[in-house]
């Protein structure tokens, strides 16, 4: 059997940063919402209230869907379009509209997987605490359960939480990410309330579903030291700590790192793991989502230096890169999918999401040639193609992202999608590597390209 044609094809998007109509048919605030509003948080003031319009004209994006010719499509539910405020109510219009991309989807030959939490918290949580109260985690199993009874029968993957190291630690530590706190206590505690609310969430789908699979994207960096000192060794295995063990051992195992007391401090570790089962967050799952974008060389350096990881530099990289610095690394990537594989060897990975933020821009013959990104794919693939032949379960690849979104602190200025949105016009245009896309998508499932190959440019 050739490497790739197993494989299930897919893209993603995120409901705050495509859909808009933030203020419409009942929608209450997220934390992006206040979050946007804040002066110089993000570049240009940007927000997610219009995005690519998605809201009003769900078509766009699953006649996008329908012409890559996937076989699955990851998209958000927004908690605040379903579940609109703290009685809990179910709001019918939210329903509705995320029935009506549901059925498109399904119309059009392609699986949705859908995730539950995309980092769109509802405002009125963050004002009782947000991801530091447990009480957020049993909200939130109050919505997973109104989700999978209003769409669980046109749904039958699901993933609970998206990237819970970005929201605890970008969201309350470098301030990158709406709330926009500062602190590392608070940071530690949203990492392990996440955590606590994933298994909760996945009890929860298996009462309701127990057919559906089950899973968490969780975003997974690669790291190298920069020298072979005892010090940039020890700063690797912190940045590691925090980037990656702290969610695979809980997720995995239901089990702290040896390290984690000794980083954070034992006190600090104490209270965020205040009313919290650790073993239990380790429910066995049907397959675990990767999301994969950094290769990091790391070194020892003065506290302060990272904004996250304490004691440690992120050396900037050479080309390839993407436009906002990332390193285009494809063996970083076979090292992920394999570390994982050597975790959780009988474990199926979904990659989630993987791809490139780019400076795109359509030229005066209005197309886009993103060369960039169609050799990115090439050399991706191959790679992941290279861990399956090692013994990595990869059954799912998505491509982040379909179309060009809202990328949160980035706004409207870095683009990874497939499709260049003129958000004015509100116009959707097939890049160069949408069709490169489509015509790999096509190769792997005939068989025609193996890991390491693949054909001409689209």
């Amino acid at each position: 059997m050739n490497t790739l044609d197993a494989v299930r094809w897919g893209s993603a998007t995120a409901a705050y940063q495509v859909e808009g109509g933030v203020a419409d048919d009942g929608r209450c605030p997220s934390i992006w919402d206040t979050f946007a509003a804040r002066p110089k948080a993000v570049v240009r003031g940007d927000t997610g209230a219009v995005a690519a319009n998605i809201y009003h004209n769900p078509d766009a994006m699953l006649d996008a869907a329908a012409w890559l010719e996937l076989d699955t499509y990851r998209l958000s539910v927004a908690w605040c379009r379903v579940i609109t405020g703290p009685d809990g109510t179910t709001n019918p219009a939210g329903v509705a509209y995320y029935r009506r991309v549901l059925t498109g989807l399904l119309a059009r030959g392609i699986t949705p997987a859908v995730t539950l939490y995309h980092w769109d918290l509802p405002q009125w949580l963050q004002d009782r605490g947000g991801w530091t109260q447990v009480a957020t985690a049993e909200a939130f199993n109050h919505f997973v359960g109104v989700a999978v009874r209003e769409f669980g029968d046109l749904v039958g993957d699901w993933i609970t939480i998206n990237e819970p190291f970005c929201a605890a630690f970008h969201g309350h530590l470098s301030g990158l990410h709406a709330p926009g706190v500062q602190d590392e206590a608070t940071a530690l505690r949203a990492a392990y309330v996440q955590l606590h609310a994933h298994g909760h969430a996945v009890r929860t789908l298996r009462a309701e579903a127990p057919s559906a699979r089950v899973g968490m994207a969780m975003n997974l960096s690669d790291l190298e030291p920069a020298g072979p000192t005892a010090a940039d060794l020890a700063a690797v295995q912190r940045a590691d700590l925090v980037e990656n063990r702290l969610f695979l051992d809980a997720v995995l195992d239901g089990t702290v790192p040896d390290d984690a007391a000794a980083y954070f401090g034992a006190e600090a570790l104490a209270a965020a793991l205040d009313g919290i089962d650790v073993a239990a967050i380790a429910v066995p799952l049907d397959f675990l989502g990767v999301n994969y974008y950094e290769h990091n060389v790391v070194r020892a350096a003065s506290p302060g230096t990272d904004i996250v990881v304490r004691g440690i530099e992120k050396l900037p990289v050479g080309e390839p890169r993407s436009g906002n610095g990332v390193a285009v690394r494809p063996d970083g990537f076979t090292r992920v999918l394999l570390r994982v594989a050597r975790r959780a060897p009988d474990l199926p990975i979904w990659v989630t999401e993987n791809g490139i933020g780019l400076w795109d821009y359509l030229g005066p013959d209005g197309s886009c040639n993103d060369v960039e990104r169609v050799s990115f794919l090439d050399g991706y693939l191959a790679a992941m193609g290279n861990a399956i032949d090692q013994g990595a379960r990869v059954e799912a690849y998505f491509h982040w992202s379909l179309m060009d979104t809202f990328e949160w602190s980035f706004g409207y200025q870095l683009r990874y999608g497939l499709f260049y949105v003129d958000f004015p016009r509100g116009l959707v245009i097939p890049k160069a590597a949408a069709g490169h896309y489509r015509t790999l998508i096509r190769a792997a499932r005939s068989g025609a390209i193996d890991a390491g190959t693949a054909p001409p440019a689209a």
